[in-house]
């Protein structure tokens, strides 16, 4: 039997099942029972970052991130690096929908909807984070994920139209063209919602407590800002390559699950809401 270095030579790397991975985030619902606790277990709509314990000895968290202890909702507790107000780049995102039955989770693309089966969307963004050298996967789920994609049309009719608008001005003065920028040229600054209910929580009939996200923008977006959201040159370089490097990233999410269809989707043992 030859050796596998003996076959290095045959191989074809384009069929090897790889992508790049990347610290995840998740977006935070805030408990108004915690007040006096305060900070984002209380306020919700922050963002909690990769685990302390993954940071290398001696790392500073980026502006306005802390260090403070998450309880997740089987009890657990972590210590994580967690924001009220995040700025994010966004450039790329995917969506799926999950539901869990009899202690099994399953897992379906976007187009695999099916009313009734209790099935909660669970949308995830690959951003550049202010203050933060390496890309980032923020994650938002119920209607955290319903508000950030209402959000992102939202980002771009006010923001890049706007820089669109100022580009095609000063271009023609110089006789050129300005082309189109990409979402991810500025940083979309998201804040935490107010406390309010929505759908169910994880026991059925009882009513889940969110924080949406919640697009900070100032009234009349001016050159000054957008010259304050601009993500720089250098970073507009990198995240348009990281942009081309993830799209077999954001497929990956488009495909069913083997063994299961969108027809013979779980039936409903909680609602879609929060």
């Amino acid at each position: 039997m030859s050796s596998f270095v003996d076959d290095l030579e045959v191989v074809d790397e384009t069929a090897v099942d790889s992508g790049p991975v990347y610290p995840l985030a998740q977006w935070l619902n805030g408990a108004p029972k915690l007040a006096t606790a305060g900070g984002v277990a209380h306020t919700g709509g922050a963002t909690r970052s990769v685990p302390v314990k993954y940071l290398a000895d001696g790392v500073k968290p980026a502006p306005a991130w802390t260090k403070t202890t998450v309880t997740f909702a089987n009890g657990k507790s972590e210590a994580v690096l967690a924001s009220q107000t995040v700025a994010l780049a966004v450039v790329r995102t995917r969506f799926r929908w999950r539901v869990q039955q009899n202690g099994v989770t399953t897992f379906l693309p976007r187009s695999g909807y099916v009313g009734g089966a209790g099935l909660r969307g669970s949308l995830q963004a690959l951003c550049g984070v202010y203050g933060c050298a390496f890309p980032v996967v923020v994650t938002f789920t119920g209607r955290a994920s319903q508000e950030f994609e209402r959000l992102l049309p939202e980002f771009g009719n006010k923001v890049l139209e706007a820089a669109h608008r100022l580009g095609v001005d000063q271009a023609g003065q110089n006789g050129h063209k300005a082309p189109r920028l990409p979402r991810f040229a500025f940083y979309m600054k998201l804040v935490p919602g107010p406390h309010q209910k929505a759908g169910h929580g994880p026991a059925k009939g009882a009513e889940a407590i969110i924080t949406p996200p919640v697009l900070h923008l100032p009234p009349e977006v001016t050159p000054a800002y957008l010259a304050a959201a601009y993500v720089g040159r250098e970073r507009l370089v990198e995240l348009q390559q990281r942009y081309h490097a993830a799209a077999d990233w954001v497929k990956a999410w488009d495909q069913f699950p083997v063994g299961s269809h969108a027809a013979t989707a779980p039936t409903r043992e909680n609602g879609d809401g929060e």
